[in-house]
């Protein structure tokens, strides 16, 4: 009999790992004297947001007239512009990984361990990461291994173009349905324009409460507790109750 398989795409930077502002010093790093771009790094807030999203609102800092909006100069900033900088961006993450500058959420190796040995979950990455941020962050704290796929900020620069890519990957792969793992709304709204369901953690910035008023299928606090993180990723399908963690 042929059985159902589950792709759960997780995000990862608050969802899967965490650190003290590694990203923020290795983007700071790539800015170098652009100190609008740099002062504008310091403004935003990152949570959810694509690699080549941020880049782009930096390098819009500095060009144009500076009383338009930043959006508005944003779509003058070209694909060449925002690989130029995310080179030496990758270099100085790099750097912060080797550092030991991100560790993994608590349970979360644990989770990866249980899940990946299942016949019928897939696991796979859903991140703003492009694809070698990726796997040096995910290296670092000895995650990378079990995903066997992902959509990545790399793929695209729109969150739930991410989403699409990385579901179309796991249908591929054999899935019959999908989920999404993130830490933040905008994983949320972006995994539900895809059409995919979603199950909030509350590792990062926002609380479980944030993430179900913003819509989250299902909850969890963190993944401390493997045995209810695996249950609640395991049991939920669209339309079902939602589950928020002790």
């Amino acid at each position: 009999m042929t059985i159902a398989v589950r792709a759960l795409l997780f995000d990862i930077d608050g969802t899967l790992t965490r650190s003290r502002g590694a990203g923020m010093r290795a983007l700071a790093t790539a800015l170098g004297a652009r100190m609008a771009a740099a002062d504008e790094l310091r403004k935003m807030r990152l949570d959810g947001m694509t690699d080549r999203a941020i880049v782009r609102l930096l390098l819009a800092a500095e060009r144009g007239d500076r009383h338009l909006p930043i959006e508005e100069r944003a779509r003058r900033v070209t694909a060449g512009e925002i690989d130029a900088l995310l080179d030496p961006y990758l270099r100085a993450l790099e750097r912060e990984c080797a550092a030991s500058s991100y560790e993994a959420q608590p349970g979360a190796v644990d989770l990866i361990a249980r899940l990946s040995r299942r016949p019928d979950v897939l696991l796979g990455l859903c991140t703003g990461n492009l694809e070698a941020g990726a796997r040096l962050k995910l290296g670092s704290v000895g995650l990378w291994a079990p995903f066997r796929f992902g959509g990545f900020g790399s793929d695209a620069e729109e969150r739930a173009d991410i989403v699409r890519a990385a579901r179309s990957r796991a249908q591929a792969l054999g899935a019959t349905e999908a989920m999404v793992v993130g830490d933040t709304p905008r994983d949320v709204l972006a995994a539900h324009e895809a059409g995919v369901p979603v199950c909030g953690v509350a590792t990062g910035r926002w609380s479980v409460h944030d993430l179900a008023a913003h819509g989250a299928d299902a909850v969890l606090s963190s993944f401390a507790d493997v045995d209810r993180a695996e249950a609640v990723l395991l049991r939920h399908s669209s339309g079902g109750e939602s589950s928020a963690g002790p």
